[in-house]
């Protein structure tokens, strides 16, 4: 035997090894190894009380209270529970794929090294019962690309082993992640007047007569000048319009603060609206206090028929709840349809805003933001 026909057999030796390697990587695993990530997790769900999700970037910590969860490093604002719940049914409904590495050098790769690390991209996710015992430390890796379904590297905190999994999972740890965002949805249609005033500022006041007027006329405008923008005058009406926010915290944080401005904003159906804003850790934060007015400036027969509709509906819902009736309240209930009345819109939003103040997104804070000077212009001298 030659040293080049020897060398032939080395190569052609070497080339079936790593193909049976790679070959013995992709074939499908045994049904204990394809079982679930976390077995037991889904009949323990219900006795999760606290979620710790945490990233090089960002931490979240979810308590729960009851059948509410709040967010701890959010001073304790509700977190949408069903995304909640969610989450750990996700967890509890992954399902192995295979056996990934062991190596501590190669975790990088797969995004499962220690979120301490300087280079971490993963997110731990840790979950706890009341009494404090874990049900979960897990480290969520990358997503893999290219595979059947929603797949992702995980490896459970403290073990070696890493593992491919299949099933959806979404974990995010930053906390704006796991808010209900929404603060309030009024139509600009329904909007009567907005006033913005505020130290050494010239009021800014827009109103509409009624309600299906396409524009609101700017008030107390100088002599020799007008509207620089019908458009951008109207579009002060929509602040409401499906107002979300950006971030939150609570309202005590400001309680000895004075506001830099504040905006008043009635609608034709009696909601009354204030809005304070802030300054805080160099951003501007915005209070809410939602009221009924009873008797609204109104600008159509409708708008007053409207309002005397929500009072009387308001007025029969408390009579029911005063006799302490059941059967009286369920009548009531078969009654009147899913529409909110006024005073009740009022009394839920004021609810969900008192204690939080809220940073809110840009374009709506330039809404509010703009100077009297900004939305006049000189009339042009008429040849």
């Amino acid at each position: 035997m030659n040293g080049k026909f020897l060398a032939v057999i080395l190569v052609t030796a070497v080339i079936i090894g790593l193909a049976w390697k790679v070959t013995d990587d992709r074939a499908p695993q045994t049904e204990v190894q394809r079982g679930a990530l976390n077995p037991g997790l889904l009949e323990q769900v219900n006795s999760a009380h606290r979620v710790e999700l945490r990233s090089a970037k960002s931490t979240t910590v979810l308590l729960r209270n009851g059948d509410d969860w709040h967010i701890e490093n959010k001073d304790q604002f509700l977190a949408q529970p069903s995304q909640v719940r969610r989450a750990l049914l996700q967890l509890a409904d992954l399902r192995i794929v295979e056996a990934k590495t062991t190596s501590l050098a190669r975790y990088p790769r797969l995004g499962v090294n220690d979120v301490t690390d300087e280079n971490a991209e993963g997110t731990l996710v840790k979950v706890d019962t009341a009494d404090q015992q874990t049900l979960l430390e897990l480290i969520a890796g990358h997503r893999r690309t290219g595979g059947a379904g929603d797949q992702r590297y995980v490896r459970h905190a403290g073990e070696a082993q890493s593992w491919l999994v299949e099933g959806a999972l979404d974990v995010p740890s930053d906390p704006i992640r796991w808010l209900e965002t929404s603060i309030a949805d009024v139509d600009t249609e329904r909007v009567r007047e907005v006033s913005i005033t505020g130290p050494e500022r010239v009021p800014i006041v827009l109103t509409k007569l009624e309600r299906d007027d396409d524009f609101f006329s700017l008030q107390n405008i100088p002599e020799g000048y007008e509207a620089k923008s019908k458009s951008t005058v109207s579009s002060i009406g929509a602040l409401l319009l499906d107002l979300r926010f950006n971030n939150v915290a609570t309202a005590s944080r400001v309680a000895d603060t004075a506001p830099q401005r504040h905006i008043e904003l009635t609608t034709f159906d009696g909601l009354r609206v204030r809005i304070d804003e802030f300054s805080l850790d160099e951003e501007s934060y915005a209070r809410f206090s939602f009221s009924f007015d009873e008797m609204p400036v109104a600008g159509l027969d409708g708008d007053i028929a409207a309002t005397e509709d929500s009072l009387a509906q308001s007025d029969e819902s408390e009579s029911a709840a005063g006799t302490g009736s059941q059967d009286a309240t369920d009548a009531i209930d078969s009654d009147v349809d899913d529409t909110e009345s006024v005073a009740d819109e009022a009394a839920r939003l004021a609810a969900r805003t008192a204690n939080w103040i809220y940073v809110l997104p840009d374009y709506k804070k330039r809404m509010f933001q703009r100077d009297f000077d900004s939305l006049i212009k000189e009339q042009q001298e008429s040849e």
